[in-house]
């Protein structure tokens, strides 16, 4: 069953020691090639990120580094990866995704057992210690948004559809089985290649960064083919909020709304519509919002008053969010933990550290570190954020 071969893009830009990392977890690959784009390598070298990937690379027969000679963007440098590939099957890596030889085999033998799949992800954490997970990707949909820019009217609407999303995201995570979902993240992704060729191909290449897998996820289920999370198979993911994505993401969110939904694209004329009718959130009446800032976990421990985080997401509305594991126990944010939170604002949903606990809707902002320009903190903002 596992002799397939199977080849492995990682896209590098500007972040090499996450990348050797990540090649680091596999080991020594045996099933195919791991193509690893150089997106920054065109780029005046200061801080030697190149020779050392070239370095790397020369000592690892089995990886095999492409310099496009620019900045291609995500989709683009996979497609080149794709196409110097011949591999049955492709696994889409992101630099700072971890994933173990074991955990990769898993999911090839789940898409060998069942021809219907086109592509599989595994169980998605956001930390090594695992205490935070990823929730399953989204489908962008027009009902969606318009439920999103409407729920800024209804605070009570607005909690209970955040609790119920967080639910049953939890118990989807808690699965044993292969469960089919609408949508794949590409930070790890498994495909098979003839799926990708009959949906015409792996990514639309207007597409800089991000959106392409969501645009890629609908094209395989239009062409037939069912995707799926395996929860035998475990990675991690140490997705970090940053503000500077903000631009792109919105600019690749219309891409996809004009290409897959153009109808009503059109009709809410660019997702203008749209925002009219979202209400400006007073966070001060939605959530109980903290002393600002705060520099450490200690800091949001006390200023929480003890507060047992459940799940947090840079998204206004909670949704969508990082949440605990099922039947793991709630806990402040640990100094690890709160070592990975990009300075931003965040809402959470925690428990009172009381011996009748009850349920805290909070807002906070995590300080830029010392070394950290005070420019980087993002202000608030009511408008959803993908995770």
């Amino acid at each position: 069953m596992h002799s397939a071969s199977v080849d492995i893009a990682i896209v590098n830009y500007r972040s090499a020691h996450d990348t050797l990392g990540a090649i680091a977890r596999l080991a020594q690959w045996p099933h195919g090639r791991v193509w690893l784009v150089d997106n920054s390598a065109h780029e005046s070298d200061m801080h030697g990120e190149s020779a050392l990937l070239r370095q790397a690379a020369a000592a690892m027969p089995w990886v095999t580094l492409l310099n496009p000679g620019a900045n291609l963007g995500f989709g683009r440098a996979c497609n080149l990866a794709f196409e110097q590939s011949g591999a049955e099957y492709f696994l889409l890596l992101n630099p700072d995704a971890r994933i173990a030889q074991q955990d990769l085999m898993r999911m090839l033998a789940c898409m060998q057992g069942d021809p219907s799949l086109g592509a599989v992800s595994p169980r998605l954490f956001w930390n090594a210690q695992r205490s935070f997970m990823l929730p399953a990707a989204f489908p962008q949909s027009p009902w969606y948004s318009l439920a999103l820019a409407l729920a800024t009217r209804a605070r009570p609407l607005a909690r209970w559809a955040a609790r119920r999303g967080l639910q049953r995201a939890m118990r989807q995570m808690a699965s044993q089985s292969p469960f089919e979902v609408g949508c794949l993240a590409g930070a790890v992704m498994l495909l098979r290649r003839s799926a990708v060729l009959s949906a015409g191909g792996l990514f639309d290449p207007d597409y800089f960064m991000f959106f392409e897998d969501t645009d890629l996820s609908r094209r395989l289920r239009r062409a037939g083919h069912a995707l799926a999370l395996v929860p035998a198979a475990s990675a991690v993911h140490e997705y970090r909020h940053r503000a500077s994505k903000g631009p792109l993401m919105a600019h690749s969110q219309l891409q996809f709304f004009r290409k897959q939904h153009p109808v009503f694209f059109r009709l809410s004329d660019g997702l203008r519509r749209v925002s009219t009718l979202q209400r400006p959130m007073v966070l001060e009446h939605w959530y109980r919002v903290l002393a600002q800032p705060l520099t450490s976990a200690a800091d949001f421990a006390r200023q929480s008053e003890g507060a047992r985080v459940l799940a947090f997401s840079p998204a206004a509305l909670l949704m969508p969010a990082l949440f605990r594991p099922l039947g793991e126990a709630p806990r402040p944010f640990d100094e690890d933990e709160w070592a990975l939170l990009e300075p931003a604002r965040y809402t959470a949903l925690a428990l009172s550290d009381d011996p009748d606990p009850r349920l805290l809707w909070l807002c906070f902002e995590r300080a830029p570190d010392a070394s950290t320009h005070p420019a980087a903190c993002a202000p608030a903002t009511a408008g959803l954020l993908s995770a």
